[in-house]
């Protein structure tokens, strides 16, 4: 059963907002939208960034992402 009390996040790399539940808080999850990792925490717990601060470093996880996303699709797999 999960918990129906969240809290909000927006996401370093993509920026979408993401509500998560509270048993997560602290631990690492990942972006539904980019597939990013990140650390669940508040706003009390964290830093708030604008949303243009560190634009390139948000950039350049994404595209991070992005590219390990494509490695795992093209692995090969084993059929045997």
């Amino acid at each position: 059963m999960s918990s129906s009390v969240r809290f909000s996040k927006i996401c370093p790399t993509c920026g979408r907002s993401l509500q998560i539940p509270v048993e997560l808080l602290g631990k690492e999850i990942c972006c539904q939208g980019c597939g990013a990792m990140l650390r669940a925490t508040t706003p009390e717990t964290s830093k708030v960034v604008n949303t243009f601060e560190g634009i390139d470093e948000r950039v350049d996880r994404l595209i991070q992402a992005a590219d390990r996303q494509l490695q795992h699709a093209s692995a090969p797999t084993n059929l045997l």
